[in-house]
């Protein structure tokens, strides 16, 4: 079985349809979304719908319940509200309902999946190193975690011996605990502009960091024209 594991869309559905046309030639089994589908960018019901039609299970993420009313935005910074408050006016009524019904965290038998932190998941602490995640694993039972939020792409594992930043592979060991931060599909942050996600494949025991290059313009010029904060377009090709 082959894992597509996807976090931190934003709205942006250039780049989900560059993960998703490299999903598709990678031969996945099954897609798994660790949330914050909407925020950002400009296209928040298209990203929900296609989101749910290849996903086989979608998670909440704070931007998720942040746009449909399930968490206050007092702490939001002024730029991310105005977004938010954005994408709550644009959003439909199916698509929003959706993102009300998404649970925080999925686990299957010693594996945890969740939108910002094994640990305390409604907190959403960010987790963007590998230290930040190895503390995280610390706290936690799994063998294995998948995580988003940070939008910093990195596998780190307890021990220490492997780790990836940005894109590349590791094998699990058996003695090892492992936690993965897939990155973000709509807007990386860590100085790599092209779309992130992560793939396991659960026979071989391989992880690994993918990169895509997708429409940054097209991307750029819809959050433009919806309005949305010139920051959001501009940072798009910076990886920031």
């Amino acid at each position: 079985m082959r894992l597509a594991i996807i976090s931190d869309i934003h709205g942006n559905l250039e780049a989900l349809q560059g993960v998703l046309k490299k999903v598709a030639d990678l031969q996945i089994d099954r897609v798994i979304c660790l949330g914050d589908v909407v925020g950002y960018g400009a296209d928040p019901n298209a990203c929900v719908d296609v989101v749910q039609d290849v996903s086989d299970v979608i998670l909440a993420g704070n931007h998720d319940w942040a746009a449909v009313g399930l968490m206050s935005t007092e702490f939001f910074n002024p730029i991310p509200l105005m977004a938010i408050q954005w994408t709550e006016e644009t959003l439909g009524q199916a698509q929003a309902n959706f993102l009300r019904n998404c649970p925080l965290t999925c686990d299957e038998g010693n594996v945890r999946y969740v939108h910002a932190s094994p640990f305390e998941p409604e907190q959403w602490h960010y987790l963007s190193d590998l230290e930040d995640g190895r503390d995280a694993m610390l706290q936690t039972p799994y063998s294995l975690c998948f995580v988003g939020h940070s939008h910093r792409a990195f596998i780190c594992s307890e021990s220490g011996c492997d780790q990836v930043v940005v894109e590349g592979d590791i094998s699990l060991g058996d003695s090892d605990r492992y936690l993965v931060n897939v990155g973000s599909v709509g807007q990386p942050r860590d100085g790599d502009s092209r779309a992130a996600f992560a793939v396991w494949d659960q026979e071989s025991g391989n992880l690994r960091l993918h990169r895509v290059s997708y429409d940054v313009l097209a991307a750029q010029e819809k959050i433009r024209a919806a309005g949305l904060p010139n920051f959001l377009a501009e940072r798009l090709a910076l990886g920031k």
